[in-house]
């Protein structure tokens, strides 16, 4: 009988009998809780990289890579946002942690390729030391860490009217898509407050270079919480974006897999 494709819905026993079988990998789901806008929750980035992964692994079982999928994460690096109601954030130094001893325990039950999905760009960072970090000390495994957006930055440029950042068109978007619910009509949502140059920091996650600058913005509200017209989102916007992302996730793995990157 086919096992089920969610960690937590396996026996010890059956977790034991694909821990060293071809081509398998295990997905860790990745987001936030943190404010949202007005019309989207709070758990928006987790619930979309819980449903990327989701499908990621039936396309996956498609091209017989055995995937299975951890329970998402929904805790990251939000404190950006703290200042409104909803907002809960870990510290550098705990989600590392977490996630070092996470992964160390997938890795020495004898699973060798792990991929995080991570949804919210804030833990990007960390995701990157963490998995550093667990490959030289347990000294064996291999893990990608890949967050959603920076997959199709050209397709978010070509499909939606306004660039990426938070609650907006996109998000909006592929929410609508995966049938996470918008709670009310997105309105039209101000500017995005935060200082970008299109020299050294466009909001097109397709030019390069990339020059962080960061500011103290945990203790004011910025408005609403929404940005970048997320009136102008669609499910079919949404739709386009996530099928080329699960096709483009999915020719990655097969590449990782095989060890030709």
């Amino acid at each position: 009988m086919t096992q089920p494709y969610r960690w937590e819905l396996m026996t010890w026993e059956a977790v034991g009998e694909i821990s060293n079988k071809a081509n398998t990998l295990i997905i860790l789901p990745i987001g936030s809780i943190e404010q949202h806008g007005p019309h989207l929750p709070v758990g928006t980035d987790f619930l979309i990289a819980d449903k990327v992964a989701e499908r990621l692994a039936t396309e996956l079982r498609k091209r017989d890579i055995y995937a299975v999928k951890l329970p998402p994460i929904p805790f990251g690096l939000s404190v950006m946002w703290r200042a409104y109601p909803g907002t809960i954030t870990l510290s550098y130094e705990t989600l590392i942690k977490l996630i070092c001893d996470v992964l160390t325990s997938v890795i020495t039950s004898g699973f060798h390729n792990v991929l995080i999905l991570n949804a919210h760009s804030g833990n990007s960072d960390a995701l990157r030391v963490a998995a550093r970090e667990v490959v030289e000390q347990v000294g064996k495994g291999k893990v990608a860490v890949a967050t959603v957006w920076e997959f199709v930055g050209d397709v978010i440029k070509s499909v939606f009217e306004t660039p990426f950042f938070h609650a907006d068109e996109v998000e909006t978007s592929v929410a609508l898509a995966l049938g996470i619910p918008v709670t009310k009509k997105p309105g039209r949502s101000p500017p995005v407050f935060r200082k970008y140059s299109n020299r050294w920091h466009s909001l097109d996650l397709t030019e390069r270079p990339k020059a962080y600058v960061f500011r103290s913005e945990s203790r004011v509200m910025h408005g609403p919480g929404a940005f970048g017209q997320p009136d102008k989102a669609s499910r079919s916007k949404g739709e386009v974006l996530l099928t080329e992302l699960i096709s483009r996730l999915a020719n990655f793995v097969a590449d990782f897999l095989k060890d030709e990157i």
